[in-house]
């Protein structure tokens, strides 16, 4: 055979060789088309695609993720407002010679865009017929209408923890010093994504000051003297964000000279994504009751010999709760109530949070 034909043949096998098969099939099983979606969702295709190099997923033009293994998946936010979106797929195969395409439009209530508020209620539960909880477990009622629980995490999610120390001249004979020491013990007991800040009020109240994990409080801080008056209220509400934040008060519980309003401090609080505690060396004010209440919280009475020792039971209960998350569909503003009650024997609702306000 002629040199030249076998090369002729050669080159002919190898372009055979890299045509790509024959088209695939590839189908959305979640989301439905039409369908609509809110907050983390699964997007999950099938397909009959082989030699799959990875699936692409984009969502609104914007690669949101890939899968390289079956099954084909990504997990994807899409935040607290339903819009349309058009959600594709790309299955590269064949070395990524071949591109199959699968895709789905989501649709907005009514055909128009609305606005759902997403619910985080951080819980404590007490257990003793599971191991873990799940929606099932649960039922949620907002102002008087059973929501749909969308998960219940068996973890505390990375948290901001706002320390709120009075340094006031009621907090002298060691009450300041004891609560510092008490902050050294927090800083020991988070997590590894968790942040945390400072911030010290008497009749004025100062800027938050970050707290390294290795930061010791007591030392870095060893000169703020005791002095004034207490503006408890103004300084809450000065640390209030939306940032998920667990806010830890220790104080004696008065408030002399705050200029909000124990109503207006509560709206605000109540609009967050936080939860209020406070150690209290004194009895506590109504605004903390309220506060730790409507937010899901506690209040524990100390003294300077067991704020150390109540700090780290706090603690050690904030890392054991249940974080729960649901739709909510109620379109009242202003304070909504809720009331999470167990479906289930041997599941028991120790602590939750009683409602929120709503813009």
């Amino acid at each position: 055979m002629r040199r030249d034909v076998i090369v002729r043949r050669s080159i002919l096998l190898a372009l055979l060789a890299a045509l790509p098969a024959a088209a695939a099939t590839v189908h959305f099983i979640a989301p439905a088309e039409g369908a609509q979606v809110i907050g983390k969702t699964t997007l999950e295709i099938a397909t009959d695609a082989t030699e799959i190099d990875r699936v692409e997923f984009f969502v609104d033009e914007t690669l949101v993720g890939v899968a390289r293994t079956p099954p084909y998946r990504v997990t994807f936010d899409f935040g607290t407002t339903l819009h349309v979106h058009h959600i594709v797929a790309y299955v590269r195969s064949h070395r990524f010679q071949q591109t199959d395409i699968g895709e789905v439009r989501t649709a907005a209530g009514g055909g128009e865009t609305i606005t759902v508020n997403l619910v985080e209620v951080p819980l404590r539960v007490h257990t003793t017929a599971v191991a873990t909880v799940t929606p099932k477990d649960f039922t949620v009622v907002e102002e008087g209408v059973r929501q749909t629980i969308r998960d219940v995490l068996a973890e505390r999610p990375p948290s901001r923890f706002v320390f709120l120390v009075d340094r006031s001249i009621s907090m002298g004979d060691g009450k300041l010093a004891a609560a510092l020491l008490a902050v050294d013990d927090a800083l020991d007991l988070l997590r590894p994504d968790d942040t945390a800040q400072i911030i010290f009020f008497n009749h004025n109240f100062g800027q938050l000051e970050e707290l390294p994990r290795t930061a010791r409080a007591s030392a870095r801080f060893a000169d703020v003297e005791p002095s004034g008056g207490t503006s408890l209220r103004d300084a809450v509400v000065s640390t209030v964000t939306q940032e998920r934040t667990m806010t830890v008060v220790l104080t004696d519980g008065g408030d002399r000279n705050s200029e909000i309003s124990g109503e207006t401090a509560l709206q605000r609080m109540s609009g967050t994504n936080s939860v209020f505690f406070a150690l209290v060396f004194d009895r506590a004010s109504r605004f903390l009751e309220d506060a730790s209440q409507n937010t899901g919280g506690s209040i524990t009475t100390v003294a300077r010999a067991s704020v150390r020792s109540a700090m780290r039971d706090l603690m050690a209960d904030v890392n054991s709760r249940y974080t729960l998350t649901y739709q909510s569909s109620i379109k009242k503003t202003g304070w909504r109530a809720i009331r999470i009650v167990s479906v289930r024997a041997g599941v028991k609702v120790l602590n939750a949070r009683k409602g929120y306000f709503a813009e």
